[in-house]
């Protein structure tokens, strides 16, 4: 991976598990690490060959792989630049194993998390 390539500084955001006496639940999100990330916005072209409705945006985040990047998936956040979004799914790109990992998520303006 170039490092060149990773210019959006992103934070990692999961949730734990809490016991509230009835049931393990997640509790309020926390982050749990940062890191330098590729942002690349998916094109309307693309949306519209996947059918997506709604004011919903996806985006795909490049990093390299770690400890931490490794272990992102659905239930994670991420936010970049004020923005917050939640993660769709992953996986491992490049030649080598875990070189580098894709993260696909999606954002939506309209919605803001309270």
């Amino acid at each position: 991976m170039k490092k060149g390539r990773l210019k959006w500084r992103v934070s990692i955001w999961r949730s734990a598990t809490v016991d509230d006496g009835i049931a393990a639940v997640d509790g309020e999100p926390a982050e749990v690490g940062k890191r330098w990330a590729e942002k690349i916005d998916v094109s309307d072209g693309e949306k519209l060959r996947a059918q997506q409705m709604g004011q919903e945006l996806s985006t795909r985040f490049a990093m390299a792989g770690d400890s931490l990047s490794r272990t992102i998936t659905a239930s994670d956040i991420i936010k970049c630049e004020g923005a917050t979004y939640y993660v769709v799914g992953t996986k491992a790109v490049g030649n080598r194993r875990n070189e580098e990992v894709e993260i696909t998520c999606s954002s939506r303006p309209d919605m803001r998390p309270s």
